[in-house]
């Protein structure tokens, strides 16, 4: 079996396995001499997020993404107030922030208080249109580096990094980022300060769902619960020791 098709294979059970309540894939599909590969980049640049916002999306039923699908968030999930109450209170839970912002001009003004409140000067944005658009506004006081010509080192170097987040899971406050909507993974990863903007249509009620919608081109998806945490040594309790230290939501309600 060609590799891509393991994939869609075993993404498939994962998706047949979660509706009825199972909790791994049919042993068959990962034996057979064949083993999902390793996560791949994307380089194109994405569209614009907000767009899909604008446009509206079709009911909490729907399980594919959005058309084009990059850049930021897919089908909206046209989840009840209760369920975006849950996200921010389970994030708050494990210990990141939320800020709710109306409007990409007030994500603008959210964006840069956040940046200050950490003293982060050096900042990195994913190549999402809505992420370059607000860092590009945010004035004096920031250095913006470009993600493209940035080396590994360079990037250990930087105090924040910006994406967006495809969904939400309000479940467990966890944000998911798809490898093919945007570059995101090291930004996410990497840098002390993690700012992330989220479209508050796209909040699901649990991994489950999150998983449903999630595009079959994203070789990788990354689950973001709260800053990183270890207990390694003497089962103490570290924040961000093998990720970022902060992380900080910036909830988008359409205008």
């Amino acid at each position: 079996m060609r590799t891509d098709d393991a994939r869609r294979e075993i993404l498939r059970a994962i998706r047949e396995n979660l509706a009825r309540g199972e909790s791994s894939p049919p042993a068959d599909l990962l034996s057979g001499g064949s083993s999902p590969p390793g996560p791949l980049s994307v380089v194109s640049s994405p569209p614009d997020p907000l767009s899909a916002m604008r446009r509206g999306g079709t009911t909490g039923e729907s399980r594919s993404p959005s058309p084009e699908g990059r850049g930021g968030q897919g089908v909206r999930t046209q989840g009840s107030q209760g369920v975006r109450t849950r996200f921010t209170e389970e994030l708050a839970a494990a210990g990141a922030q939320c800020t709710v912002v109306c409007g990409e001009a007030e994500a603008g003004r959210a964006l840069a208080r956040t940046l200050a409140g950490v003293h982060a000067r050096r900042v990195v944005g994913s190549d999402a249109p809505l992420v370059q658009r607000l860092l590009h506004a945010l004035g004096d006081g920031f250095v913006l580096e470009p993600l493209d010509r940035l080396s590994r080192d360079e990037l250990f170097a930087c105090d924040a990094g910006v994406t967006t987040a495809q969904w939400g899971i309000a479940e467990t406050g966890t944000l998911v980022l798809e490898s093919a909507r945007e570059k995101s993974r090291l930004l996410s990863l990497v840098p002390p300060t993690h700012v992330v903007l989220l479209s508050a249509g796209c909040i699901c009620e649990s991994l489950g769902d999150a998983l449903a919608r999630v595009s079959v081109a994203s070789h990788a998806i990354t689950l973001i619960t709260g800053p990183s945490r270890t207990s390694d040594i003497e089962l103490t309790p570290v924040v961000g020791v093998h990720g970022p230290q902060t992380l900080h939501v910036l909830l988008l309600e359409e205008e």
